[in-house]
């Protein structure tokens, strides 16, 4: 049976590889040095696969043609590609699909009545790209990327999402094999983008979504609506959605803050969290 040795989230955002200058020293040295605690233990962890949630930013799906969950099924990802890399400032890689995995995650989605698209081609920009290069600068980990609408609506509901994270963890006890599974959500936590109220962080959202991780009531947080998410959170605070999955499959499991703090020039009230499993 496989397992889930590793589990964690942390927040994305351009600007924190393409322009790490703009911000506070003394706050971007604290923000490395969280990643790298986290990089730290996933290394400890030695997963065998790791399965990462986050949204796509319009770089592989438009808003005529928006799944709402989309599991990556190719061989390799562009995270980034060479117009992503002079953009975000950190070189152009491929990363190791976990196809075969991919494909049977998509089997087991679908009889047990959660119908998922999936892709053979998928290419990342700071979704997965920025976190990984602190996380897994060497890329040695098959990465299955599961992606999740945060950003044309109607998205799908926090609970439909946390119970995509508990479809995970079925899934990683139904493997024959003995396989070591770590996940990562990626994306939030509050920020609004393009819309009145630009460049606005709320820690007050930030502070209920990591005292709920902290205390183990993951499940609280997939009672929140669209609604509240947006009126709290912005609408970049809609990418909790990302760590929800991450708090399905670990049900009742607390998280440990490693990084919390508003960051407005890089415009995210940002994270990085890692999990009891």
């Amino acid at each position: 049976m496989a397992i889930i040795v590793a589990g964690g989230m942390t927040s994305h955002g351009p600007n924190i590889t393409a322009r790490p200058e703009i911000t506070d020293p003394p706050q971007r040295v604290r923000f490395v040095k969280a990643m790298n605690e986290a990089r730290r233990r996933l290394e400890a962890a030695r997963p065998d696969v790791l399965v990462v949630f986050s949204n796509d930013h319009l770089q592989n799906f438009f808003y005529d043609n928006m799944p709402a969950f989309c599991v990556g099924v190719g061989e390799r990802y562009w995270a980034p590609s060479e117009g992503g890399a002079k953009f975000l400032r950190i070189p152009a890689r491929q990363i190791d699909g976990a196809r075969e995995w991919g494909r049977a995650l998509v089997d087991h989605a679908l009889d047990h009545d959660f119908d998922v698209a999936y892709s053979h081609e998928l290419e990342f920009w700071d979704d997965l790209s920025v976190p990984l290069s602190f996380l897994m600068p060497t890329s040695t980990i098959p990465v299955l990327p599961v992606l999740i609408n945060c950003v044309a609506p109607p998205l799908p509901r926090p609970r439909r999402v946390y119970d995509l994270g508990t479809l995970v963890g079925s899934f990683v006890e139904s493997r024959p094999a003995a396989e070591r599974v770590a996940l990562l959500g990626t994306g939030g936590l509050s920020h609004w983008i393009g819309v009145p109220g630009h460049g606005n962080i709320s820690t007050t959202f930030d502070r209920r979504v990591l005292d709920a991780i902290q205390q183990g009531r993951g499940d609280a947080l997939a009672a929140l609506t669209h609604d509240e998410i947006e009126e709290e959170g912005g609408n970049g605070g809609q990418e909790v959605r990302n760590w929800l999955p991450v708090l399905g499959a670990l049900p009742g499991r607390k998280g440990h803050i490693l990084y919390d703090e508003p960051v407005p020039d890089w415009l995210i009230g940002c994270g990085v969290v890692w999990m009891d499993v």
